[in-house]
C-alpha cells in the first residue's frame, strides 16, 4: 500500500518563513491629519476627504492618525510615514523646509489663538498672568507653539495646565480651575456669542488656515490632481457632500510664499520649559 509522505518540521518551516516574508503592498498615499480631535474622530471627520482624495488621484490613500501632537510631530520628523498631511502653517513651513514639501491648498482664510480670562478677574495684559494658571495645549500643539511665543522669557512663565483639546481648556477656565484659556479664537467667539462670562486678554498674530502638502515623493501629475480636484470640489455633487462631512466651504490655492517665517513657531525653546 502507498503511504503518502508527511512533511518534515524542516519543510514546514520553510512554509512557514516563505509565508511571513511575503511583501506587503502599503498604500500609494499616507495622508496624516494634525490630531485636533482624537483618532476616532479624526477617522470619522477625514475619512470622506481621503475617499475623495484617492479617487481623483486614482491613487491609494490610507488615513493615518496620531495619539497628540508630539506623536505627529516625532512621525513627521522622521519623514517616512506621510506623504500628504493637512495641518497648520508651522509644520508646513518646516516640511517645506526640511523636507521639500509642496504646499497645494489649504481651507480659505486666517486663523488665530486668544488667551482669555473671565470677565470679572480684570486682567488687561498677558504680562498680568505670568505666575497665573493658564490652561493650554502645550507645544508642538499649535496653541502652546502660540503661548510660548507670548511668553518668552524662561523666568516670566504663567503656570501651564496641560489640556487634551481646546474645548476642555475652556472648560477648566469657566470652571475656575484656571484664571485664563488659550483657544482658538472662533471658539472664544462661539463662547461670547452664548453669553460666557469672559474676555479676551491677548490675540497672536494670524496665520493661514490648514494647508494640505505634499512630498516630492508624490508625483508632479497626481499632486495636480489632487489641488484641482480640491480646488473643483464645491462644483460638484461628490464634491459638495466631501466639503459638507469635513465641515469646510471649499479650497482655495496655497502659494508657497505664504508660509515663510512660520517655522520660528519651532525654533523656540519650549522643549525645555
Amino acid at each position: 500500500m502507498h503511504r503518502h509522505k508527511t512533511r518534515g518540521p524542516a519543510v514546514t518551516l520553510i512554509v512557514a518563513v516563505m509565508l511571513t516574508a511575503a511583501p506587503t503592498q502599503g498604500a500609494d498615499i499616507n495622508f496624516a491629519v494634525q490630531p485636533i480631535i482624537d483618532r476616532e474622530a479624526t477617522k470619522k471627520a477625514y475619512q470622506p476627504l481621503a475617499d475623495y482624495i484617492a479617487k481623483s488621484a486614482g491613487k491609494s490613500v490610507e488615513l493615518k492618525t496620531s495619539y497628540d501632537y508630539a506623536d505627529f510631530w516625532l512621525a513627521m520628523k522622521g519623514g517616512k510615514q506621510y506623504n500628504l498631511v493637512l495641518d497648520a502653517p508651522f509644520y508646513t513651513d518646516w516640511r517645506i523646509k526640511n523636507q521639500g514639501y509642496i504646499p497645494l491648498v489649504k481651507v480659505p482664510g486666517v486663523v488665530s489663538y486668544s488667551l482669555v480670562s473671565l470677565s470679572s478677574s480684570g486682567f488687561l495684559d498677558a504680562n498680568e498672568l505670568v505666575g497665573k494658571r493658564i490652561a493650554s495645549l502645550i507645544p508642538p500643539a499649535p496653541g502652546g507653539l502660540v503661548m510660548a511665543k507670548m511668553f518668552p522669557v524662561a523666568t516670566r512663565q504663567p503656570y501651564i495646565i496641560p489640556v487634551r483639546s481646546s474645548e476642555q481648556a475652556l472648560d477648566l477656565l469657566l470652571a475656575r480651575k484656571a484664571e485664563a484659556a488659550m483657544v482658538p479664537t472662533p471658539l472664544a467667539a462661539q463662547a461670547m456669542g452664548q453669553g460666557k462670562e469672559i474676555a479676551t486678554v491677548a490675540t497672536s498674530d494670524q496665520t493661514p488656515h490648514i494647508t494640505l502638502s505634499a512630498a516630492p515623493s508624490i508625483d508632479a501629475a497626481t499632486r495636480d490632481k489632487i489641488k484641482q480636484a480640491l480646488l473643483d470640489a464645491d462644483k460638484t455633487p461628490a464634491g459638495q457632500a466631501m466639503l459638507k462631512h469635513i465641515g469646510f466651504e471649499g479650497f482655495e490655492p496655497a502659494p508657497v510664499e505664504a508660509y515663510n517665517g512660520f517655522v520660528k513657531y519651532l525654533d523656540q525653546d519650549w522643549g525645555k520649559q
